[in-house]
């Protein structure tokens, strides 16, 4: 399975996920993105199955033949930890010292199980297939209950799911018995999360500041930090955080659309202005930012480019609609 191919896959599944936003209460609406989402599902199984016969068909030839293979972690997870210790480097700068600790923390059980059980739910973690993973991991857990890693992963793979009692107790489990710091930063920002989702934001703005406090350098934590902040209307605190972030990935353009509005609320219009038209030019298919510059152009009092700008709007949304409604 090629980029190409994953990307068309996730693309229709954020095409059901706005539609799903829009359907409200509608029955048949809602039906029918349930169907698509289980043909996407459909699709990725079959390519699940043969990931999961070629790992099982290693392991068969290990056996008969007597040898062991490296187990080299996928290159996705030292990437991921990378951009969690420290999100400045480059994938390929992660210290042959991180990766050895890595593994280390993998490679604890005599008989392979555990190894092969990580493996899985860490591959099915990257395919957002998260029922899958959390078996995975609790498998591994079962068999090594105390391999932290693996409760954090599963704490994560929980946040991600939307099961939070559960996530929380694993993610404290690991905050107790936890010394790394790293480890700890990405414990606070998953905690964080968690809160966000439930909107209680004072307590998110907690643990997200207590992961900068820890590793300044967690540029995810600038994001999610400036949006907790924006939601309790700490505007220049917000600004302050996207900022930060802005300088990490100067490509995002949801960060250039987020910094707009917060200048629009700060009544800067000039500060507002410039990062709007950044996030126009980053996603210039995109409403959000149409309608924003729409509102923005509004307050300067140029109706003409108020009145370009939310057509531009409209006929986006529309079009990315009948997107949606192709695909179903």
């Amino acid at each position: 399975m090629n980029e190409s191919e994953f990307a068309e896959i996730f693309s229709a599944l954020k095409k059901v996920e706005n539609e799903l936003q829009q359907v409200g209460a509608n029955p048949e609406k809602k039906q029918r993105c349930c169907d698509r989402l289980l043909e996407l599902r459909k699709r990725m199984d079959s390519y699940v199955e043969y990931w999961l016969r070629f790992e099982e068909k290693i392991n068969e030839l290990q056996e008969k033949y007597n040898f062991m293979l490296p187990d080299e972690m996928p290159e996705f997870f030292l990437q991921s930890f990378g951009t969690v210790f420290s999100e400045a480097k480059a994938p390929e700068a992660v210290s042959e010292s991180e990766k050895r600790g890595i593994k280390m923390l993998l490679l604890q059980d005599n008989d392979g199980n555990s190894i092969r059980s990580f493996r899985r739910g860490l591959g099915f973690m990257e395919l957002a297939m998260m029922d899958e993973a959390i078996r995975e991991f609790k498998e591994v857990i079962k068999e090594e209950p105390d391999l932290m890693l693996a409760h954090l992963f599963l704490g994560i793979a929980y946040a991600e799911r939307g099961i939070f009692d559960e996530a929380m107790r694993e993610l404290r489990l690991v905050q107790a018995l936890n010394k790394d710091s790293k480890i700890s930063a990405i414990i606070h920002n998953t905690m964080g999360n968690v809160y966000a989702d439930r909107e209680q934001y004072e307590l998110a703005y907690n643990e997200f500041s207590k992961v900068l406090e820890i590793d300044p350098d967690f540029a995810v934590a600038y994001f999610n930090l400036g949006a907790v902040c924006y939601n309790l209307q700490r505007y220049e605190e917000s600004a302050q955080a996207f900022e930060m972030v802005k300088e990490k990935y100067p490509r995002d353009w949801e960060i250039y659309y987020y910094l707009g509005k917060i200048y629009r609320k700060l009544k800067d219009d000039e500060q507002a202005l410039v990062n709007l038209l950044k996030a126009s030019c980053l996603a210039p298919r995109e409403p959000l930012v149409a309608y924003e510059l729409g509102l923005l152009y509004e307050d300067l009092g140029e109706t003409r480019r108020a009145l370009e700008n939310y057509y531009r709007a409209r006929k986006l949304s529309q079009e990315a609609k009948g997107e949606e409604q192709e695909a179903l």
